[in-house]
C-alpha cells in the first residue's frame, strides 16, 4: 500500500468488488477514526481498529457443519453473478459445483449483506449442513 497505493486499490477493488473511491474513502475514514496507522513504513490496524474488525472476523462453524451456497443468477445478471463468485472465493468458499459453494467459517451475517446489496436473494439459497458421504475429505 505505502509503495504502489494505485495498485493497492486496483487489486483490491477487483477482488472485493467495492469501487476504488469506496475503498479508499474507508481507508481514510479508518485513518481519522484512529483505526489505522500509517506512521511507519507499511499501515497497520491499531488496537481499536483491530477491536473493531473482531466481530467480522469469521469464526468456525464447528461440529463438522458447513455453509453451503446455492444460486442461479440468471445470464443477464452475469456481472453481479461474477461478483458474487469473487466475493465467495475472497471469502475462503470451496466451489463444489458451478454455483455451488462452501465453507466451514461462519459468514452466515455477511452473505446475508452481500445477498441483500446486490439484489440477489431470489436466486440464492444458503444451507447449513453437514457432509455424510464421503466421510472424510
Amino acid at each position: 500500500l505505502s509503495f504502489k497505493p494505485n495498485q493497492f486499490f486496483n487489486e483490491l477493488e477487483r477482488t472485493s468488488g467495492y469501487s476504488q473511491s469506496t475503498l479508499k474513502h474507508a481507508y481514510w475514514r479508518g485513518r481519522q477514526k484512529g483505526f489505522i496507522d500509517d506512521s511507519g513504513r507499511i499501515p497497520n490496524l491499531t488496537a481499536s481498529g483491530e477491536g473493531e474488525i473482531r466481530p467480522f472476523v469469521a469464526k468456525h462453524l464447528g461440529n463438522k457443519a458447513r455453509l453451503m451456497v446455492i444460486f442461479d443468477v440468471p445470464e443477464e445478471k452475469a456481472a453481479t453473478r461474477q461478483q458474487f463468485r469473487v466475493l465467495l472465493k475472497a471469502w475462503g468458499f470451496e466451489q463444489i459445483q458451478k454455483s455451488v459453494w462452501a465453507s466451514d467459517l461462519d459468514y452466515r451475517e455477511l452473505l446475508a449483506e452481500a445477498i441483500s446489496e446486490l439484489r440477489i436473494a431470489r436466486y440464492v439459497e444458503v444451507y447449513e449442513c453437514m457432509r455424510l458421504i464421503p466421510t472424510e475429505h
